[in-house]
C-alpha cells in the first residue's frame, strides 16, 4: 500500500471536492496496488461530515498543518499579533528537530498534529491539490508555510492540475521558486499558467498543460451515446444557473449589481421566451461552516424578479457532493455557469453550458471546449449582451452541444494522460521511515525557513 498525501484542499467547496475525487481516480488508474489518501484540508471536521468514511473508505481528512501549527494575524490585537511571529519561529525550529526529542515534540505539538506529522514522514507521495489558489488575489502565506513543512520533511510536492500566477511580487517569486524547482511534476490547466512560470522553474520540461482534472470524471458512455445518436436528448424544460459573489469585479458593488441584473434578465428570458423552469444551484452552498454561499447571491437575484417569472424559478440551497450534483444536472437542458467547476461537471454529464467568466481560467476553458464566442465576462457583462448571447446559444444549441461534447471527450483523455506522468513516481519504493530523524535537507529547502512571511497579513477572498 502507498500513502498519498493531498494537501491544500477545501472540500467544503464541491468543485474542490470534485478535484480531490478526480485526483484519486487518476492515481488509481496509474497504480495497480492499494492507495490510501490522507487529505489535509482547511476545515476537516465539516469535510469529514460531508464525505464520511462509509462512502469514502480510502480517504482520511485531517487539518492542514500550516493552519494547525502556525498562528496568523486575524484581528487588531497588536500584542497578540506581535507574539505570533515569535511563536512561529519556535514552531519552525521544533519542526526541524521533530522526532529527535519526545519531550520537545509533545511540548510543541498536540497529539493530532504529531499523528499528522508522522503521516508526512511516512508518505510515499505528496500532492498539492489542483485548483486556483496560487494567485496573488489571495494571500499566499499559508500555502508557503505548507510548502515549508513539505521541505522540512524532504517531500517534494507534485502540483496537480491548476491555474496559477502571475507572480508579480518579489517575495512570492523568491519563496515559490525553490518549491517549484524541487517539484518532480507540475500539471497546469492552460498555456497561460505555464507562461507564468517563466523564470521560476529551471526545468520547464516537467511542466505539462493538461485538462482540468475533473474532466477525468466525465461519463464517457453517456456523452458518446448522445454524440452517436445524432439527435438531441428529449428536453426536460429545466435550466440550471450557477452564480457567485466576486470581490474583484470591476466597479466593485456597481459591477456586482450589473452582473446580478444580467443574470436576472437571463432568468426572465428563459421563463418568458423559452418556457423554462429555472433552478439556481452551485458548487458552494449549503455548508454553514464555509465562508461562501452562492445561494445568497441567487436569492438576491430571484428577489428582484417579477412575480409571474419568480413562480417558475427556484433556489436549490442545499449541499451536494460532486456525484449528487452531476446527477442533478442531468435533468437540465443546459446550464448557465459562473462557477467553473459547475461548468465542468455539467459538461462531464453531457449538458451544454453558457459560461460566465470571473477569472482567466474560465476564458481558457471556453476556448478549449469551443464556446469562446459565447463567453460572458463578469467585468463587462450587461443585460443586453447576456440576452443576446443566450439567444445565440439557444438558437445554436444542437451544434454547440455536438462541438462541446466532442471537446469534452478530448478533455477527458487529456486529464487522464496525467496518469502516465504519475506512474513513474508511484513506481518508486515506498518511504523508508526507519530513521526517527528528518531526512537531510538541501539548500533549496533551507531557503524556505527564514520566516519573513510571518509579517504579512492573511487575507483570503
Amino acid at each position: 500500500m502507498k500513502n498519498v498525501i493531498v494537501e491544500n484542499t477545501v472540500c467544503l467547496n464541491t468543485g474542490d471536492a470534485a478535484i480531490l475525487l478526480a485526483v484519486r481516480h487518476i492515481l488509481k488508474s496509474a497504480y495497480e496496488g492499494e492507495l490510501w489518501f490522507q487529505v489535509f484540508d482547511s476545515q476537516p471536521e465539516a469535510a469529514s461530515r460531508l464525505y464520511p468514511k462509509r462512502d469514502y473508505p480510502d480517504i482520511e481528512i485531517r487539518k492542514l498543518l500550516s493552519e494547525s501549527i502556525f498562528k496568523y494575524p486575524y484581528d487588531d490585537n497588536r500584542l497578540k499579533n506581535l507574539a505570533k511571529p515569535i511563536y512561529n519561529r519556535l514552531a519552525m525550529s521544533a519542526l526541524r528537530h521533530y522526532g529527535k526529542s519526545r519531550a520537545l515534540d509533545e511540548t510543541m505539538f498536540g497529539a493530532d498534529d504529531r499523528r499528522s506529522l508522522d503521516m508526512y514522514r511516512e508518505a510515499d507521495l505528496v500532492i498539492t491539490t489542483g485548483g486556483t489558489y496560487l494567485v496573488e488575489n489571495y494571500n499566499l502565506e499559508r500555502r508557503l508555510n505548507q510548502f515549508r513543512i513539505d521541505g522540512l520533511f524532504g517531500k517534494d510536492p507534485i502540483f496537480f492540475t491548476q491555474s496559477l500566477g502571475p507572480f508579480d511580487k518579489d517575495y512570492n517569486r523568491r519563496e515559490l521558486k525553490p518549491v517549484f524547482d524541487r517539484s518532480p511534476l507540475m500539471l497546469l490547466r492552460d498555456e497561460r499558467s505555464r507562461q507564468h512560470l517563466r523564470g521560476l522553474v529551471d526545468d520547464p520540461g516537467k511542466c505539462h498543460v493538461v485538462a482540468d482534472s475533473v474532466f477525468a470524471l466525465a461519463d464517457r458512455k453517456r456523452i458518446e451515446g448522445i454524440l452517436s445518436s445524432g439527435e438531441a436528448p428529449a428536453p426536460t424544460g429545466r435550466v440550471g444557473i450557477s452564480v457567485r459573489h466576486w470581490n474583484y469585479v470591476s466597479d466593485g458593488a456597481g459591477g456586482m449589481g450589473r452582473y446580478m441584473d444580467s443574470v436576472r434578465e437571463v432568468a426572465t428570458r428563459l421563463v418568458r421566451d423559452h418556457g423554462k423552469q429555472v433552478t439556481f444551484v452551485s458548487t458552494c452552498q449549503g455548508v454553514p461552516e464555509y465562508a461562501h454561499d452562492d445561494s445568497k447571491t441567487a436569492r438576491a437575484i430571484v428577489s428582484g424578479l417579477a412575480p409571474e417569472i419568480a413562480e417558475h424559478v427556484t433556489v436549490d440551497a442545499t449541499f451536494h457532493t460532486p456525484e449528487q450534483l452531476m446527477e442533478l444536472v442531468k435533468g437540465f437542458d443546459f446550464v448557465v455557469a459562473t462557477r467553473m467547476h459547475m461548468m465542468i461537471m455539467s459538461l462531464c454529464v453531457g449538458v451544454p453550458v453558457l459560461p460566465i467568466a470571473y477569472e482567466f481560467k474560465t476564458r481558457e476553458l471556453a476556448k478549449r471546449v469551443g464556446v469562446a464566442d459565447l463567453l460572458l465576462d463578469i467585468d463587462t457583462i450587461t443585460p443586453e449582451e447576456a440576452c443576446g448571447k443566450l439567444a445565440a446559444f439557444v438558437g445554436g444549441l444542437d451544434a454547440y452541444r455536438r462541438d462541446t461534447l466532442s471537446a469534452v471527450l478530448e478533455e477527458h483523455a487529456s486529464a487522464m494522460s496525467a496518469a502516465d506522468l504519475l506512474r513513474p513516481l508511484l513506481a518508486e519504493p515506498s518511504a523508508d521511515v526507519a530513521d526517527d530523524s528528518l531526512p537531510g535537507l538541501g539548500k533549496s529547502a533551507a531557503r524556505l525557513r527564514h520566516g519573513e512571511h510571518e509579517d504579512q497579513r492573511h487575507r483570503i477572498a
